[in-house]
């Protein structure tokens, strides 16, 4: 249904996102702005059928003994958030919003003493987040 399959993520760290379809409303206004966050590397299925409505560029590894997708050697556009059709609709993606509190690391750590909040605080993700929900109720105006 996403049009995506999760394969790894770097360790969190700040990357610069794109806007690559500024003239939708989802993202009209919205200029690139840096982020800390868990960065999602998938395999997309169909690719050719979404809307890639903001990205990032990353190539590197993302750590030993975490993923079978350890190694991203190709720099290329790396969608944070896009549209896929779906049946008689669309099924609209967003990458960003992943925190944690002091106990999500269990089992790995007991507490996790820095709390992190991925995107949260960033105006940008409240907009898109907004705006998102108003397209899914079909009430996004432009």
């Amino acid at each position: 249904m996403l049009g995506s399959r999760f394969l790894s993520h770097p360790p969190v760290e700040p990357y610069r996102v794109e806007i690559d379809t500024p003239g939708h409303p989802l993202v009209h206004g919205i200029q690139p702005f840096y982020t800390t966050d868990e960065l999602y590397l998938s395999e997309r299925f169909d690719a050719d059928q979404h809307t890639v409505l903001m990205s990032t560029q990353w190539t590197g590894d993302t750590g030993e003994g975490k993923f079978e997708h350890r190694f991203w050697p190709h720099s290329e556009a790396r969608p944070v958030m896009y549209l896929r059709p779906y049946g008689a609709g669309e099924v609209l993606y967003l990458t960003l919003g992943h925190s944690r509190g002091h106990y999500d690391m269990q089992p790995e750590i007991d507490y996790c003493p820095d709390v992190q909040s991925g995107s949260w605080n960033l105006p940008e993700f409240l907009e898109l987040t907004r705006r998102g929900i108003l397209w899914a109720a079909d009430e996004l105006p432009g």
